[in-house]
């Protein structure tokens, strides 16, 4: 079992977080023949990472394959406690998925510049203020973890999306959004400092260095 895909990317992140977080490592490959290749394209449609290679099957978008590793691999779970808890750990890792992803369009116009459109940058802006807000709102601030007192799925989404705000902060002034919500501050901060979440965080920071220095070298 492999992964396609950058240590860079937050959504590879949660993937090698799920696995970590049930006691497994899961080796991280380049996508075969580069992410526009036809060999990609035929196991991503999107052209997106992470991409699973489960001895010769694949599976793209991170979120499936999360719930693919809940079910095959042994270990913690993901998912523990009553139904009701677990509700609660799909909600909080739906909102970081749908309400940050205005963290897209930055990466696009702040950090790559691939496009210079500041009215997109600013609903940007505003959208992921709002969904910081509504997990702000929707979480237990006595929980040590993003939704109980183990991680769950919703950490391995919201530890690599609170570290790709740190990294585009420079460009993009993201982690004023984090302060304005002290109980997610305050859950960054206890996440970065475990070694799970710590690792995540650290591995990330130097993929992302190492691809800006790159694309310096290439300018």
């Amino acid at each position: 079992m492999k992964v396609y895909g950058s240590t860079a990317s937050p959504f590879v992140q949660r993937v090698l977080m799920a696995a970590r977080i049930k006691g497994h490592e899961l080796p991280v490959e380049p996508p075969p023949g580069g992410m526009q290749s036809d060999e990609f394209l035929a196991i991503s449609p999107m052209a997106r990472i992470p991409v699973l290679n489960d001895d010769g099957w694949t599976l793209p978008e991170s979120a499936a394959i999360v719930a693919y590793l809940e079910d095959v691999l042994d270990g913690p779970s993901l998912l523990s406690g009553t139904p009701k808890e677990r509700a609660h750990a799909r909600l909080i890792e739906t909102l970081a998925s749908h309400e940050l992803a205005g963290l897209r369009p930055l990466m696009v116009c702040k950090v790559f510049r691939m496009r210079d459109e500041p009215v997109l940058v600013e609903e940007a802006i505003t959208t992921v203020g709002v969904g910081l807000a509504a997990i702000e709102k929707a979480r237990d601030a006595s929980h040590v973890w993003a939704a109980g007192d183990q991680p769950s799925v919703a950490d391995c989404l919201l530890v690599p999306l609170f570290t790709l705000m740190e990294i585009i902060d420079p460009m993009a002034g993201t982690l004023a959004l984090i302060a304005e919500q002290p109980g997610l501050a305050a859950y960054r901060d206890r996440a970065f400092a475990t070694d799970i979440g710590g690792r995540s965080h650290r591995e990330m920071k130097e993929a992302f260095a190492a691809i800006m220095a790159r694309r310096q070298q290439a300018q």
